[in-house]
């Protein structure tokens, strides 16, 4: 039976170990604490795999893992398991768990609550949050910093961030999930194409993407009817050769919206709030 909130048994774990700094979050380490010994090796099928005895484990995370980001999620992400799902002998987890955050999958998404709270804990986290315009460069001095991917470091910053921002992910010029602070009020036009307007279309169209982030119109990301003088602020990246574009959008005036409904207006197929697959997968960068 899962924890309530995973994340708290990840901060207990934490505190328990008197970890007080990224430097000190040793995956390897924390998971002999509690019983578990991680090695590395070459896995079918899967991206790690927990197998357990009694109060023992072996963690196994495929070493062709290119990313010490991604090998330091994963193996979180079983430990995960380890700590919260004793009831299971034997876990295989493939790169699609490890970006699962829908309850139809529950015990996956546990775990990487826990995985992103034991690597990212908060009281760490928010220290490196500051009242500034987001970038992903910055974002990237983060990751450096906890050694985590690009991707996962983002998801935590507009988590916590106090600014109006956005992750947006995009794949084959698709806008594919994304994810908001509070304070982003607007909804992304998930499952459509991307607009001309922005610089992740520009990537699919060949172009080479600028390094800082420059306005663009707000009506080109943001569903709904929006003033067209509106701009919001985009910083776009590509994700090696994953065919996959990560979009950091901020803004940074007050956009005006207007909605306009005919009586033969139709509401949208997808939900607008839903950063998901419709079998329950986030989307996999």
């Amino acid at each position: 039976m899962g924890f309530a909130l995973p994340s708290e048994k990840a901060i207990e774990i934490i505190q328990n170990l008197h970890i007080w700094n990224p430097s000190e979050i040793y995956t390897r380490d924390i998971a002999m604490s509690l019983g578990a010994f991680v090695k590395e090796r070459i896995l079918q099928g899967c991206e790690a795999r927990l197998v357990r005895q009694g109060t023992f484990g072996i963690i196994s995370v495929n070493n062709l893992i290119p990313e010490e980001g991604r090998k330091r999620f994963a193996i979180a992400h079983e430990l995960g398991h380890f700590v919260l799902h004793s009831g299971s002998q034997l876990i295989q987890c493939t790169e699609n768990d490890m970006h699962t955050w829908s309850e139809s999958k529950a015990r996956e998404k546990e775990a990487n609550e826990f995985a992103a709270s034991l690597l990212m804990p908060e009281r760490m986290f928010i220290k490196f949050l500051k009242p500034e315009q987001p970038t992903l460069n910055m974002i990237g001095q983060i990751a450096q910093a906890f050694r985590t991917t690009l991707t996962a470091t983002s998801l935590r910053y507009v988590e916590f961030s106090k600014e109006p921002c956005a992750l947006v992910v995009s794949k084959k010029g698709i806008i594919k999930w994304y994810r908001k602070s509070t304070s982003f009020s607007f909804h992304i036009k998930v499952g459509e194409k991307l607009d001309p307007a922005t610089y992740a279309f520009d990537f699919f169209d060949g172009v080479e993407l600028l390094a800082e982030p420059d306005g663009v119109p707000a009506r080109a990301w943001l569903f709904g009817d929006i003033d067209e003088s509106a701009e919001i602020y985009e910083n776009s990246l590509p994700l090696g050769d994953y065919g996959v574009v990560l979009s950091l959008l901020w803004i940074c005036d007050e956009i005006k919206q207007v909605f306009r409904r005919n009586d033969d207006s139709e509401e949208p197929e997808f939900d607008l709030t839903n950063p998901f697959t419709p079998d329950g997968k986030r989307w996999q960068w």
